[in-house]
C-alpha cells in the first residue's frame, strides 16, 4: 500500500486534517479530512479558514502537487475548527470618542493593553498591520504585531498621523487572536 493511500485511509478513519495543494493553481488549496477515496479520486470534507464546514470537494488525486499532514498549518486549523464558534462571536466593545481629541488616537488609547481585541491598521493608504496596542503617546503608538496565522511578529512603532483606517474585532482578527493565544500556550 502506498504512503498516499495510507494517509488517505488514516484521515478517513480518524477525521485527521490534511491540506491539499493543486498543481499550478494557488487558488486551489483546501484543508479537510477524507470522506472517501478511490484509486483516482478523493472526497474531502472542506473547512473554511475560519473553521466552518464548507461542503465536500471531489477531486482527482493525480492533480494534487502535494498533500500535507501534521504540519503547522494543519495544527493551526485544528485549533481554528475547535474554536470556530468563538471566532464568530464578537467582543463587546464600547468605544467612546472625545470631540477634542484625534479620532484615531482616541481609539488607540481605548485599546491599549486589551489582549482580547486585535486591531488592523492601514498605514498611508498602503500596508496593513495587525496586533495588540501596547502603548500610545501624543504622536505615535506601539503594537505587538500578529501574523495571519497568529505568529508573534514582534513590536512595531507607527505615527498616528499615518493611520488611514482601523478595523477592530473583525472575524479575521478574532481568528488571529485565537491562534496567537494558542501558539503562546503551546510554547
Amino acid at each position: 500500500m502506498s504512503l498516499l493511500i495510507q494517509q488517505l485511509e488514516k484521515s478517513k478513519q480518524n477525521k485527521e486534517l490534511l491540506s491539499f495543494t493543486v498543481y499550478g493553481d494557488d487558488s486551489k488549496f483546501w484543508c479537510g479530512y477524507v470522506v472517501d477515496y478511490s484509486e483516482d479520486f478523493v472526497a474531502i470534507q472542506h473547512f473554511t479558514k475560519f473553521g466552518k464546514k464548507d461542503g465536500i470537494i471531489v477531486h482527482p488525486i493525480d492533480n494534487f502537487e502535494r498533500i500535507d499532514f501534521n504540519d503547522d498549518y494543519v495544527k493551526a486549523m485544528e485549533c481554528v475548527i475547535d474554536y470556530s464558534d468563538q471566532i464568530y462571536k464578537p467582543n463587546t466593545m464600547n468605544l467612546g470618542f472625545s470631540q477634542s481629541e484625534n479620532f484615531y488616537r482616541s481609539v488607540l488609547i481605548q485599546l491599549t493593553g486589551n489582549k482580547d481585541v486585535i486591531a488592523s491598521f492601514e498605514i498611508s493608504n498602503d500596508d496593513y498591520y495587525s496586533g495588540y496596542i501596547i502603548e500610545v503617546s501624543d504622536i505615535d503608538f506601539a503594537i505587538n504585531c500578529v501574523g495571519k496565522s497568529g505568529e508573534d511578529l514582534g513590536m512595531s512603532l507607527f505615527k498616528i498621523e499615518d493611520i488611514t483606517s482601523i478595523q477592530l474585532d473583525d472575524v479575521d482578527n478574532r481568528r488571529r487572536n485565537i491562534l496567537f493565544k494558542w501558539r503562546k500556550a503551546s510554547l
